[in-house]
């Protein structure tokens, strides 16, 4: 690279850094440095910046948040390459940020990478991506942030058993009916708890996953250019053997991408798995929602790259009126049990062949005071040794990389969350029967 075009670019990541980490730098001077369709992910799925405008904002935003609190930057390279051509540039930094309070000082290692492009005889931004340490040694800030909620924790149940000893001797029957109601709010905690935890989990990950799959497919996008010039070059053996190579490497991208995109799914099913339910719980006309849904599932199944021929049968109480429920949520539950049952009679039909006739049966019945559920197939059934394990987080009986084993997870969480209940019948080789209860009036 000359010198004149290696100076711009260093010129040019200089400035770039600095919009990061200072507070005075002249926000109005970034589109000399940064492309109008900038890509970006920040360390949060919140900080998602897609375009010069965007990403102005955000450094506004950063500016404002650390005004009048004493910050100190430390940035490191650790890794550049340049390519295209001398045309296109990858940084990676990592920052260590002091943040002093006036209680405490606080450090937070971060990683930040940037790609340049060189446009109009100037380098500019096209994507970047900042990453946030997980239990680091040197990772200060949360630790402490931990520490203070434990300590919170720790107050509130010290103040719950202190309230409990106090209680006169005559209530010794309540009493122990609290300290029981205590042993459940605590299990809710550790559960809640574990729910932030995961997410807290996912999000990091999703984090190095989108660096992985985006520049997987810059890396593709770069073999395709380096492709398009060999063309031009005199056919010989080693022009030959160079095109071989960049397949080869071309198709391990493809599979990391794949297999990238297959870990995002997990992580978004434990994020799914952890939130809280968003949506509006009113009256439903539940018969309705399990027709759309069982029909939506079953054309999803024949779009798929397996489908099957099944024979589905509804059999809906015309007298079950509207049900109090989250039909966002409730419409996940009738999803995952159709899907499960599907991939349950695939396996059937590849194991007894064509004789075998797949049928699904979907029933409700109204119970007086609560609605009665059932999705019934003739699928290969659930031995029993295994059958207690189904509702657990990441429990799966599908080989490789066909299941999370999050689905019926969370299906009992959303069946639990409507004060229903969720029993599993089955007998190998038979039939499987997930039958649910829920309340009519809920309070």
């Amino acid at each position: 690279m000359d010198s004149l075009k290696e100076k711009l670019l260093s010129e040019a990541l200089q400035k770039v850094l600095d919009m990061t980490v200072t507070d005075d730098f002249l926000l109005d001077t970034i589109g000399d440095y940064v492309v109008s369709d900038v890509m970006g992910f920040g360390t949060t799925v919140d900080e998602k910046i897609t375009g010069l405008e965007g990403f102005k904002k955000l450094l506004e935003d950063q500016q404002e948040q650390s005004r009048g609190i004493a910050i100190r930057f430390n940035t490191s390279l650790i890794h550049q390459r340049i390519f295209a051509n001398e045309n296109a540039a990858y940084f990676s930094h990592d920052f260590i940020i002091t943040i002093k309070t006036e209680s405490d000082e606080n450090v937070l290692p971060l990683r930040f990478s940037t790609v340049f492009e060189y446009l109009d005889q100037n380098w500019k931004l096209v994507h970047w991506h900042g990453s946030q340490a997980v239990d680091s040694e040197g990772d200060t800030w949360h630790r402490n942030e931990l520490v203070k909620k434990n300590e919170a924790l720790q107050k509130l149940v010290d103040e719950k058993t202190a309230d409990l000893i106090q209680k006169n001797a005559e209530l010794k029957q309540a009493i122990l009916t609290l300290k029981e109601t205590q042993t459940q709010l605590l299990q809710q905690e550790k559960l809640a708890s574990l729910g932030q935890l995961t997410a807290g989990i996912a999000h990091e990950i999703k984090n190095p996953l989108n660096f992985v799959n985006n520049f997987s497919e810059l890396s593709q996008d770069f073999i395709d250019e380096i492709a398009e010039e060999l063309e031009k070059l005199q056919d010989s053996s080693e022009k030959e053997n160079i095109q071989e190579l960049l397949e080869d490497v071309k198709s391990n991208l493809g599979k990391i991408r794949h297999h990238g995109s297959r870990a995002d799914s997990i992580v978004k099913s434990m994020l799914m798995h952890s939130r809280g339910g968003s949506g509006t719980v009113e009256p439903t006309d539940l018969n309705a929602l399990i027709k759309e849904y069982s029909n939506l599932a079953f054309h999803g199944m024949r779009a798929s790259p397996n489908p099957i021929n099944v024979e589905i049968h509804l059999d809906l109480d015309e007298n079950l009126g509207l049900i109090t429920l989250n039909a966002e949520d409730f419409s996940r539950v009738v999803l995952n049990l159709i899907k499960n049952a599907f991939d349950a009679m695939r396996d059937k039909i590849s194991m007894v062949g064509s004789n075998y006739k797949a049928k699904l049966e979907i029933r409700t019945k109204n119970l007086t005071n609560r609605v009665l559920v059932v999705v019934e197939d003739n699928g290969p059934g659930v031995p029993e040794d295994i059958r207690d394990k189904l509702l657990m987080p990441f429990f799966t009986t599908k080989k490789g990389t066909e299941g999370t084993g999050l689905g019926l997870s969370i299906t009992h969480d959303i069946i639990k969350s409507h004060l229903g209940t969720l029993e599993i019948e089955s007998t190998v080789g038979v039939f499987t029967r997930f039958t649910i209860e829920l309340p009519i009036n809920k309070t």
